[in-house]
């Protein structure tokens, strides 16, 4: 199933107005905050895997994951 950008602006939106019915504004924003909180070290994770990829094996990632 394809969602294209216009439909996904309307499901934020409809998420938001259910937020906004349903939570303080200072409750909103601390549910915001959460969901911006991610997992995990970037940093550390980023150099774990320093393999070199060639640019056939990217290509061929791009083609099978497209």
């Amino acid at each position: 199933m394809e969602t294209n950008l216009k439909e996904l602006e309307k499901i934020k939106n409809k998420g938001f107005a259910v937020l906004k019915e349903n939570l303080s504004p200072a409750e909103l924003v601390q549910f915001l905050q959460m969901l911006g909180v991610g997992t995990g070290d970037y940093t550390k994770e980023k150099y774990e895997n320093d393999e070199d990829i060639t640019i056939e094996d990217f290509k061929k990632y791009l083609e099978e994951n497209s």
